[in-house]
């Protein structure tokens, strides 16, 4: 009757071990981008719908306010939690850049701090949300901010 493992045997199961982790890692840290891409895909679309109704009802954009404020006045628009109140998925800070001092309105997700996000990860949400080039269509990138535009 036997006890124990015999070396052979460890090995292999060191072995099959090894392979299953080489496999399963890459594919968990490929989801955890995939949800962040998604995650932060979602609250742009929240502020923007809630920035679509505050101009039905209003007839004009929110006022910008100052880096990293909330923008109180959306409030009652999301149906959810206020993006504004929180850290952006991807790293970085959400930020409303609205009128006067913003034509189009945009929205900025800044790397600061509090966070930050580099080129290839702004590349990846401009080909999860738009058309994979920074420098056109909705979502592009200046410095140390990716912007997606919202008014014309």
């Amino acid at each position: 009757m036997r006890s124990a493992f015999t070396l052979i045997e460890l090995i292999i199961i060191i072995v099959v071990v090894g392979i299953l982790a080489a496999v399963a890692v890459p594919k968990f840290v490929g989801a955890q981008v995939e949800t962040e891409l998604t995650s932060t895909a979602e609250d742009l679309r929240a502020i923007e719908n809630a920035l679509s109704m505050y101009y039905a009802k209003n007839g004009a954009y929110p006022r910008d306010v100052n880096r990293s404020q909330v923008v109180g006045v959306l409030a009652p628009y999301f149906k959810a939690e206020n993006p504004f109140e929180k850290l952006a998925p991807i790293g970085g800070v959400y930020d409303y850049e609205g009128p006067p001092n913003w034509s189009p309105v945009q929205i900025s997700i800044r790397s600061e701090s509090r966070g930050s996000h580099s080129q290839d990860t702004a590349i990846a949400l401009d080909e999860y949300m738009d058309d994979g080039d920074l420098s056109s269509g909705t979502i592009r990138r200046q410095g140390n901010r990716t912007y997606y535009i919202i008014g014309n």
